[in-house]
């Protein structure tokens, strides 16, 4: 590949990981709205349910072969969306998305170690300290946004969980794509996600019974299921292919630094749903986190042209 088309690649990398965590951060809210009616474990099929019939309608629409490795199918879609999302949710229950986002934030810092770890991904002293500087905007956007504390222990638990899998999902997808070079993305990204629906259907008899579920299902309201379905279609659906083709390209110090989007777009767009209004300092802390994100795009491309 010319560097001129290597340049390229890398640029549409560095978008689409930008979008993947713009969508993940618009699911949150909706997350947030529909646990308070949901289940957790019902709440993991609806939303993990409604994306894989995204996906699904895709890929009937491509007439293509879905050609795939089931056992990365089944590490990938048990990490996220499987154990994570059914964490958030657990989260979520008594937690609320400020709440929720300050903790989860904790993935940038985990996702760091276990990049430096698993992949040996070298760390610079600018990549830390823009590591930093983004973890500290995104805790500043949350701290600021909250006025209750941070729930009670069990839902903090659960959201630092839920950022221990998701962390370890990005260390796996990346070392998926980097052994898999030539993987069909949308194939196995529908495969997690029938994978993740399994799990799901399998843990539901050990969390509740037939009866609950059948009540708390038909007397739920129009705005619970549109929530639950925004949450599958920006939280499943759109990020899982924008963040596994990204990955392809992007060091997984890189996707860290970009997962403090998730709390920025996350609590803004909770504003507009009435989830709370933004504060002066969760927008400086906004800022923080995009200085970093374009400090270390800034040394990807010094790494590039030193090649």
């Amino acid at each position: 590949m010319q560097y001129g088309d290597h340049m390229r690649t890398q640029q549409r990398a560095y978008v689409l990981l930008i979008l993947s965590m713009i969508s993940w951060g618009f699911s949150n809210p909706f997350s947030d709205i529909a646990m308070e009616h949901f289940l957790p474990t019902h709440m993991l099929l609806v939303e993990v349910g409604a994306g894989a019939l995204v996906l699904t309608a895709i890929a009937l629409l491509r007439r293509r072969p879905l050609k795939f490795s089931w056992k990365w199918a089944l590490i990938l879609g048990a990490l996220e969306p499987g154990l994570t999302y059914f964490f958030g949710n657990v989260g979520y229950a008594s937690g609320t998305v400020v709440t929720g986002l300050i903790i989860m934030s904790s993935e940038v810092l985990m996702l760091a170690l276990l990049g430096r770890l698993i992949l040996q991904e070298k760390i610079k002293r600018i990549e830390a300290a823009a590591i930093a500087l983004g973890f500290t905007g995104a805790v500043l956007v949350g701290w600021a946004a909250s006025q209750a504390g941070l729930g009670d222990i069990w839902s903090g638990l659960a959201f630092a969980m839920a950022a221990l899998c998701a962390a370890g999902y990005a260390i796996a997808v990346r070392f998926f794509t980097l052994k898999n070079p030539t993987t069909d993305i949308f194939a196995i990204t529908w495969g997690q996600t029938l994978v993740a629906v399994a799990l799901g259907c399998i843990a539901l008899p050990f969390t509740t019974n037939f009866a609950d579920t059948s009540a708390v299902l038909v007397a739920l309201p129009t705005e619970a299921w549109l929530a639950a379905i925004g949450a599958g279609v920006f939280g499943v659906a759109i990020p899982f292919l924008l963040f596994a083709e990204a990955a392809r390209h992007v060091p997984a110090r890189h996707a860290a630094i970009s997962l403090n989007i998730i709390p920025v777009v996350g609590i803004t767009f909770g504003a507009f749903l009435g989830r709370g209004l933004p504060t002066a300092l969760q927008y400086a802390g906004g800022v923080l986190v995009l200085i970093s994100l374009f400090a270390l795009t800034l040394v990807a491309d010094e790494e590039k042209i030193s090649h």
